[in-house]
């Protein structure tokens, strides 16, 4: 069965603050992104309603954008998802023995998360597998997808969340970019060697709209609707929330610039975007 339109499903969450998209093209197939933690499955697989998916992409391996699929495999090898290829490029476990890096306390946790699991259960779906760099192109049907941004060596402060990739989601009306969990020092490099490629319609906002990339990246991207993939509690947190309010310690560990949502929103409001849509408020359904 065929579809008059390309759809995007943003997934409201489960479980709080995770991250999960379906896409379902125009021949009836559908592109999965992250996928949120195990408690999201159920509703996940409810709006991909048993469709192909062609590409499961990956941003990155943080459990509330990666672990749910992970955990399908480990039950049953995700026998409930007929998938052709999942798309993931995540910085190596040999990252472990990295020594000089800000915080080695915050390092470790963030290493250990989920990385380890993924590539336990990696040789259970490797003959699946994608792995995306920047510059690579994939097409599912009238859907191209264009990789922006992949991990880079000395990136540490900040380790997992700037692996993400991002990647810009085109179909013949509509631009959407992801961004994932980058923080600044990935937009920074995002911008540096992409800004041409920015713009688009519709924006992923990067790290559920808080701690992410600069005022100069979301300028370069000039969207008209923002996607927020925040609980109540996030969409609403003030510019220095209690846990980013000590700048010396922030300094210390090399996260600075980072700030809380409300900041991120009135970039928004500078930058003319009227049309936003929150997961807080649902699931929602938006025609690309």
């Amino acid at each position: 069965m065929k579809n008059k339109n390309t759809l995007l499903y943003q997934i409201t969450e489960t479980s709080q603050y995770m991250m999960a998209f379906v896409i379902v093209t125009r021949e009836n197939n559908a592109i999965v992104i992250d996928g949120g933690r195990p408690e999201d499955i159920p509703l996940l697989k409810k709006y991909i309603g048993g469709r192909h998916i062609s590409a499961w992409i990956l941003t990155h391996a943080h459990d509330d954008h990666i672990s749910g699929l992970l955990a399908e495999i480990r039950r049953d090898g995700a026998k409930d998802f007929d998938i052709e290829r999942i798309c993931y490029n995540f910085p190596p476990l040999a990252w472990r023995d990295i020594k000089d890096v800000p915080n080695s306390d915050y390092f470790k946790v963030e290493i250990e998360e989920m990385l380890p699991e993924f590539y336990e259960l990696l040789p259970r779906f490797k003959d699946k597998t994608q792995i995306l760099y920047k510059g690579d192109r994939l097409t599912v049907d009238e859907v191209q997808i264009d990789v922006l941004y992949h991990w880079r060596d000395g990136l540490y402060a900040n380790p997992i969340n700037d692996s993400s990739l991002v990647f810009k989601l085109s179909t013949p009306n509509t631009s959407v970019l992801f961004l994932g969990d980058i923080g600044p020092d990935a937009g920074d490099i995002l911008f540096r060697e992409s800004r041409e490629l920015l713009r688009s319609d519709i924006v992923q906002m990067a790290h559920h709209g808080h701690m992410n990339p600069s005022f100069e990246v979301y300028a370069a991207i000039s969207p008209r609707v923002c996607l927020w993939c925040c609980p109540d509690w996030l969409y609403n947190e003030p510019i220095l929330p209690p846990h980013l309010a000590d700048g010396e310690k922030m300094r210390k560990f090399g996260r600075i610039r980072m700030y809380g949502t409300m900041l991120t929103r009135s970039w928004m409001d500078i930058l003319g975007v009227k049309e936003h849509y929150v997961t807080k408020d649902g699931t929602h359904e938006i025609i690309i």
